[in-house]
Formats: C-alpha cells, structure tokens, sequence
C-alpha cells in the first residue's frame, strides 16, 4: 500500500486520508485483517498532524470498517469487503482494475506467467489428460444442435443421466432432473446464486482462509462477505458464525468441507454434524462447495457430505474440472426444483447458457467404461508429484523452517513459513523476484506465514525448483 494524499484534492486532509484507505481496500491494496501503520508514523510520512490521522481513523472505526485494539493497532476489519458501509459508491467499485496497480501481485504473477524460465507452482489446474485418451464418436452437426433444441433450459437431460449415475451412491439420495442444473463449472453456481437468492447488501459467510476471497462475483452483486475462522482440526468456529449471523443477517454460509482450498484440510464428520445442528438452529443455508466429489465418487473414497447428512438444508456445487481440467466448464448444483427452475430462468435471461460441445463432451467422457481406471491414473500421477515436491521441501523441514499437512487429495499443498515474525505481503516479493510463482495465504484472507503452492505443473528436473527453493528461504529466513 502506497501512503500518500492527493496533490490537487481540496477536501479536509482527513477526508483524503478516509478516501485513500476506502480505495486501498476496494482496490485490493489494503485486505482483510491487515494492520495499518501505526499513527506517528503514518501522520509522519503523509506530513500531516497525528490528530488528523486520528480524526480521519477514528471515523472509519466508527463504521466498522477498521478495527482498533487499545495498545495494539489498528487493522482492516476482516470481513472482506462487507467491511465497506451502506454509502460507499460501488459504482467507483465497478469501474476499478483491481488489479491495475503495477505493484500488485497478483499484476506481477499474470506477468510473469508468459515468461519461459519462470517456475509455476501457483496455478492448480489439472492436465485434461483424461480428454486426451477420449475417442469420440462422429456426430452430424444437425443431430448436435438438435440435440441443444432438446436440452432442457436447467442441461442436457443425456449429461444428467451420466452425473446421477456417477454422484447417486457418493450422494446416498435420489438426484431427479428437476433437481438438478448443469452449470459451465462451479463459478457460474456461485453467480447464479448471487443473482437470483440474494439481494444487494445481503451478507454470507465464507471460510477465511478461502479462494472464495479472489473472486470478485459477490463484490459486483454488492453482496457484503465476512469471514469465519477455521478451526485446527477442519472445523468452523461455530460462535463467531453464529456473532455473525446475529450482527449481519447473513442469507448463507459458504463451506468447502473436503480438501478445502487452500489449506487442504478435510472438516471431519463429528464437526459436519455439528455445522449442520448449528445452521439448523439459525435457519441457515448452506452452499457446499465439492470440487472433489466427483473423483471422490469414481474411487469410492468419501466422507458424508453436507448434502448427505442435510439434504433440504444444503445447496451442492460440484465440477468435473479437477479431474478433467477447466476446458471442460461443466459443473453442477443440486437444490430444490423451485431454486433450480428460478436460476435457470435467470440464466436463460442472461443469454448465459452452457456451450453445447462442452456438453456434449462431458457426457461422452462420463459414458466411458474405463472412468474409474482414468482416475485413478490421474491421482497416482499426482501423488508422484507430490512425494516429488516433498522431498525438495525435506530439509527445510528438518531444519525447522517450513511446516505442512501432507493432503491426501488434490495437487496443491498449504505451506507454513516459520519465520520468528508475521511476514508483511512485502516478504512474498522474493517469491517473485526467483521467478517462483506461488499464492500467499493474503490472497485468501489470512496473514499467517502460509503459501499454497501446485505441484501440478512440476519441471522436469528437480535442480532448479531447489535452487531457487533455496534462495527464497535464505532470504525469508536470514
């Protein structure tokens, strides 16, 4: 975050400096949770009064957007975004990159991306090498697009079939059609439950940390978002859920309970049951998110889902992308039929449909007898990449210097740094400067020493991945 007050604006120097923090959260520069500086020294370098610094902190305290803890600091409420009160102009929202600070790091990961030396252990995106083995039959483009004329506006009642066949004994409950919604993958789930059962300024609940926290789809909708705390052992702290629900009326509680992205951790049952008591007493929703399911289902190795243990209460995403790769886009929700026919409809006013060929694909690749065999193929090639990575990463762990849950699905790992202090998201830019391309646990709405890195895009040779491993933690550490 760049500290300084506009040259040319001739607002009170405290509504400049209210703006200025206002900005550096909208803009992503300012995140949740994140402790400013301290007063003398901020009045210090914007060269103001502190009593200014004070007047203009003061005020945005007062409207919970900053929190302040006596003796302590003062942070960015981690709400996330729910932090901004009701007369913020989201319209400023609207037409702001937020990622067009060119310090940003997100800015500089998307750069880098394009150059041949970098190593990338920051994208998690699986080869759709399952696609590659497929031998499609030969379908006329008549029968294709008469096929579409048949869909249904909620998907392909073919590519229906495929998903209840695969989810019915992973799920334990019958999955009608009417159900059921074909979606182009998880996100538009998340979009469509934004535009058609929430309302601007409604409030949810996410896990913190959480992917969620990079998406922008509920900021546009206006949809304010806070964080819940995820306990040590996969849970969610269920008295702040609650705190919140009271404080904020949330609407829904967003959960990704099995390998949950980033930190990997699985919520284990006693705790699934003790969610689902607790939302039930508040009249809670919930969305689970379930990227996993689906090769959960082909290995017939799962915990009960929400959706299992709470069938009217719980909104179930799913996608085949973690086994397929996002080319495919399809995905799915399963919900009430009157949820499912209102977001279809909203869909189809949208002109926002799912490409027929994606379709049409998904339901060839669902229909093959080897499916079973495809995945597990992809996940020992996985857990290869995996021992691999571990193995680059063992002496820093015998030296006490890094720390991790081995996960036991996924491609990707949550890394802790032990470093004697928090790091600041200034400490990542080494990552960076080693053209190491990794995700700092600050992009999921926490500070806590953690990056996630993928193993799923792994170099062929080991010596430059530990060098440059090497070099990071020399610097972190020094």
């Amino acid at each position: 975050m760049r500290w300084q007050l506009p040259s040319h604006d001739k607002k009170a120097v405290y509504l400049q400096l209210i703006n200025v923090i206002l900005q550096g959260i909208e803009q992503s520069a300012l995140l949740p949770g994140e402790q400013l500086p301290p007063e003398r020294q901020l009045a210090h370098d914007l060269g103001v009064n502190r009593s200014t610094v004070q007047h203009a902190l003061n005020e945005l305290v007062s409207q919970g957007i900053l929190l302040r803890q006596q003796g302590s600091g003062t942070w960015v409420n981690s709400g996330k975004w729910g932090v901004l009160s009701a007369h913020v102009n989201w319209r400023n929202y609207f037409t702001t990159d937020r990622l067009s600070d060119p310090e940003s790091f997100m800015v500089q990961l998307k750069q880098l991306r394009q150059q041949p030396e970098v190593l990338n252990l920051a994208d998690s995106q699986t080869e759709n090498a399952p696609l590659r083995q497929l031998a499609l039959p030969s379908i006329a483009m008549a029968t294709l697009l008469q096929q579409n004329t048949a869909n249904a506006m909620s998907g392909s009642p073919a590519l229906k079939a495929q998903i209840r066949r695969h989810l019915h004994p992973y799920l334990n409950q019958p999955l009608p059609d009417e159900q059921l919604l074909i979606t182009a993958g998880a996100q538009q789930a998340f979009f469509l439950i934004a535009q058609g059962l929430l309302s601007y300024g409604d409030a949810i609940a996410i896990e913190s940390p959480s992917y969620l926290y990079q998406l922008a789809l509920f900021q546009v909708a206006g949809i304010r978002v806070f964080g819940v705390p995820r306990t040590k052992n996969g849970g969610l702290s269920l008295d702040d859920l609650q705190h919140l629900y009271y404080q904020h009326h949330l609407k829904f509680v967003f959960v990704n309970p099995t390998n949950q992205n980033p930190t990997t951790q699985t919520m284990p049952l006693a705790e699934r049951h003790t969610l689902i008591a607790r939302c039930r007493q508040l009249n809670l929703p919930i969305v689970e998110d379930d990227p996993f399911g689906f090769t959960l289902a082909l290995s017939q190795q799962s915990i009960p889902t929400l959706k299992q243990l709470d069938p009217n209460n719980v909104i179930y995403i799913g996608s085949l992308s973690e086994f397929s790769g996002a080319d495919t886009r399809i995905g799915w929700l399963i919900a009430p039929p009157a949820i499912v026919t209102r977001l279809s409809e909203i869909r189809q006013e949208m002109e926002s449909g799912i490409s027929i060929f994606s379709q049409y694909l998904a339901t060839q690749l669902l229909s093959q007898p080897n499916l079973a065999d495809l995945v597990a193929q992809q996940q020992h090639q996985l857990a290869h990449a995996r021992q691999r990575l571990l193995r680059l990463l063992a002496p820093f762990v015998a030296q006490g210097q890094l720390a991790y849950q081995i996960p036991t699905l996924g491609n990707t790992l949550w890394l802790h740094i032990l470093t004697k202090s928090t790091m600041t998201r200034a400490d990542y830019q080494v990552f960076l400067d080693q053209q190491l391309l990794v995700l700092p646990d600050f992009l999921f709405g926490r500070h806590s020493n953690h990056v996630r890195l993928s193993y799923s895009q792994l170099p062929a040779d080991d010596t430059l991945l530990k060098q440059r491993l090497q070099a990071v933690m020399a610097q972190l550490i020094d």
